[in-house]
């Protein structure tokens, strides 16, 4: 199956720790997009959480590379960094998307793969819905 969701990595992680701020109606969806594997989360997001974790920020629970692991036994796919997320990644900036790498690869990974991105993240929701270059899912609604 094609993928069709991309998470970013908050909400990856409000999932991973059943955070009530996720509607069970967006928990089910994402459950059953886990089963047809057409969920997924750029390669950024484990860099992300590991950095995270490492400082202190969230504890995994477990080491960063057993954590994504069982992220992707779960049915999760991963989308990795190749050249064209990359230059695209940048170049989102002439559109005025804000300066941070991790979403700007984000946002590029959705865009270039056509995918919805399952955010809650305000800057990414502005820009979005300003330049409706990228489709856009709210997982609290």
């Amino acid at each position: 199956m094609r993928v069709n969701l991309l998470l970013d990595t908050n909400v990856l992680l409000r999932l991973a720790v059943a955070s009530e701020s996720v509607p069970d109606s967006f928990k089910r969806e994402v459950e059953s997009g886990l089963a047809q594997g057409s969920v997924a989360v750029s390669a950024i997001t484990f860099v992300e959480t590991t950095r995270l974790h490492h400082h202190g920020r969230i504890d995994l629970g477990c080491h960063p590379g057993v954590w994504r692991s069982e992220r992707l036994r779960s049915g999760l796919r991963e989308v990795p960094i190749g050249g064209e997320i990359a230059v695209e990644s940048v170049l989102l900036m002439n559109a005025g998307f804000h300066n941070d790498l991790a979403d700007q690869l984000i946002v590029a990974t959705a865009m270039l793969g056509g995918m919805r991105l399952a955010t809650m993240d305000g800057n990414i929701i502005a820009w979005a819905q300003r330049t409706r270059l990228v489709a856009l899912l709210d997982p609290s609604a």
